[in-house]
């Protein structure tokens, strides 16, 4: 692969220094890509061990996880499901090394293929297996 590329500016070089800086290019942004999802899954995994290891003074005085939960997302300022789904996960996965399909999966494929729903319409729900689902009040479709 020694022919010549063109460029905009009308310069000329090789194209095997050429491919092999594309490749490398490609490569870089690959890999940075798949830590950055990487770093995402253990970061909701952290924030789920973390949630589990406090879980039973959340529940003393006869206060329920759902509610002790829902205080401290406003507290960070986040979602309540976003809680949910770190705790769903720690649960299901405490050993992050066990997750299917390892380090190459991303937040979104282990909420959408590993955690469980339930069916109460538009309201995050805690119980004992941690499911959670939603259904639309218009159409009737579950997410």
């Amino acid at each position: 692969m020694n022919e010549l590329i063109t460029t905009d500016n009308r310069e000329s070089i090789q194209s095997n220094w050429y491919q092999s800086l594309v490749d490398d290019c490609n490569s870089i942004m690959v890999e940075a890509e798949s830590r950055s999802k990487w770093v995402i899954v253990e970061g909701y995994h952290s924030l789920g061990m973390r949630i589990l290891q406090d879980e039973p003074r959340m529940v003393q005085g006869g206060s329920t996880l759902r509610e002790t939960l829902s205080h401290v997302t406003k507290l960070l300022n986040t979602k309540e499901r976003t809680l949910y789904r770190a705790v769903q996960f720690a649960k299901k996965f405490p050993v992050l090394s066990e997750l299917p399909g390892g380090r190459d999966t991303s937040w979104r494929k282990i909420c959408n293929d590993y955690l469980p729903g339930h069916k109460e319409p538009n309201q995050p729900k805690f119980d004992e297996n941690i499911e959670m689902q939603h259904e639309c009040p218009n159409c009737g479709y579950e997410w």
